[in-house]
């Protein structure tokens, strides 16, 4: 989707080439600030949490959309980054919002790029062990229900999103080669952050 007018400073925006390509612009020489468009972009996290029963059966965590989009629909559980906040702080926050389980990120399982009509969307998925909480029993608006279900019962759940699947599976199987956390110092004043590696 196309700006029209700008953000910072309400001026409408003119199509000019900047970095090689046409961007909406405000331009300075036309009393503008200077704002380009370059796009819009959102980053989602999901959460791949694997268990092992006492009866020696692995199973991957999964929710159940209560609301749009996929209303009725199985994914594991996830949702968008905060403008403040990093994505593996996002992943633990969306897991224990949506199941009620505190977990801690183990590493960085995939990551999924798509560039749609209106949006450019990326989406990180994260192993996670449980550290804690209750699994939530009962629905609320965003989720119908969750739990923890085995490659079994996954291949036959109506409505499963494949890319969650897959996911699961791999989780499940242990086919996964993750990108371990590291804390990095940042640098002029800049706080730490994680590097996955």
């Amino acid at each position: 989707m196309k700006m029209n007018f700008c953000p910072r400073c309400g001026r409408q925006l003119e199509v000019r080439l900047f970095g090689e390509r046409e961007r909406p612009q405000c331009l300075v020489g036309e009393g503008g600030c200077g704002f380009v468009d370059f796009g819009h972009y959102s980053l989602g996290v999901g959460g791949v949490v694997v268990t092992t029963g006492e009866d020696g059966i692995s199973r991957a965590l999964l929710i159940q959309r209560g609301e749009e989009p996929n209303r009725g629909g199985w994914t594991i559980p996830g949702g968008f980054v905060e403008f403040d906040e990093i994505a593996d702080v996002a992943v633990v926050r969306e897991v224990k919002e949506e199941t009620g389980l505190e977990c801690q990120v183990v590493g960085l399982m995939g990551f999924r790029n798509r560039a749609d009509p209106h949006d450019n969307n990326s989406y990180a998925v994260f192993l996670l062990e449980v550290i804690g909480g209750v699994l939530v029993a009962d629905p609320t608006d965003e989720i119908a229900q969750a739990g923890f279900f085995s490659l079994e019962e996954m291949r036959t759940m109506p409505r499963l999103a494949p890319l969650s699947f897959e996911l699961a599976a791999a989780g499940i199987e242990k086919r996964v080669r993750l990108f371990k956390p590291v804390t990095v110092q940042g640098v002029n004043g800049r706080p730490p952050f994680t590097l996955f590696m």
